[in-house]
């Protein structure tokens, strides 16, 4: 039996869940399943806590954010087993540390693109330029020319797969080579590979470089190959060049940036030889 003076040092549900910041029914629920009952059940129905259970309160809620499930916490705060609890928040630890890890990562590939397209927001995607660019490596497909639809969608997914699980993903977008061969047979359609730019590369890894040297670049707004084509051979042309053995394609602007018109926005940067160093 609790005298009024023992009963004055308690806290009713409310004034619990006050303290706590959370709602009534949370603290009922936690008594219902034996996590948190309160220390005094009066016959007259009224229920109260002591300052006390307001730290395993806040014991709980801890774990709560560390995602345990409340039947496990239940266990952990009633048996008392230091070396359990121990074990588990080790485990925790390493589980937060693998998050923090993975959460890095995304930052780092937001930040890319982030980047990337601000960068594009700025550039004059009408005026055709001749630019010096240095030797760039990729990571490269297998060969994809004259795969049918359904096969080359699995050798892309195949590709994009390796790339992300391996974690080499750096947030530059996809891009895809078109010979020169298709180029002159306006096929403009029919990859040979597709690449990307990643973070690091294995012996088994297949590998293209991209050549240090002139190109002609120019911008693809929605289904116009044939239109931007015409007009980079014909800068090169004017530019006293002819057009190498590869034309690189990256997606800048897609679906996402421009809602519902989904007009897609490629770079291309196709590959020069001067004329007269030809064979």
């Amino acid at each position: 039996m609790y005298t009024d003076s023992e009963i004055k040092r308690l806290f009713t549900t409310g004034e619990f869940a006050k303290l706590c910041h959370v709602k009534k029914q949370t603290l009922f629920h936690y008594d219902d399943i034996g996590l948190l009952s309160p220390e005094v059940k009066l016959n007259n129905g009224y229920r109260y806590y002591s300052y006390d259970q307001f730290e395993l309160f806040h014991i709980i809620n801890l774990f709560k954010e560390l995602d345990i499930p409340l039947s496990e916490i239940k266990t952990l705060v009633h048996q008392k087993n230091p070396k359990e609890t121990v074990n588990v928040l080790k485990n925790k630890s390493i589980e937060i540390e693998d998050k923090i890890k993975q959460l890095t990562y995304l930052q780092k590939i937001l930040e890319v693109k982030i980047n990337l397209a601000e960068q594009a927001l700025e550039k004059d995607l009408v005026s055709i330029t001749i630019q010096y660019l240095d030797e760039e490596r990729y990571m490269l497909s297998e060969n994809i020319l004259n795969l049918s639809e359904r096969k080359f969608i699995a050798k892309l997914s195949e590709f994009i797969h390796h790339i992300q699980s391996k974690h080499l993903d750096l947030g530059y977008p996809l891009g895809a080579i078109l010979q020169k061969q298709q180029i002159l047979e306006k096929d403009f359609y029919h990859y040979s590979h597709v690449y990307m730019k990643v973070s690091e590369y294995t012996k088994e890894d297949n590998i293209h470089k991209r050549p240090g040297g002139y190109y002609v670049i120019g911008y693809q707004i929605g289904d116009t190959a044939e239109e931007t084509y015409a007009g980079l051979k014909e800068a090169a042309e004017q530019n006293g060049y002819d057009i190498g053995s590869n034309a690189y394609e990256e997606y800048v602007f897609d679906g996402i940036f421009f809602g519902e018109k989904k007009v897609q926005v490629t770079k291309i940067c196709l590959q020069l030889i001067e004329k007269q160093k030809q064979n």
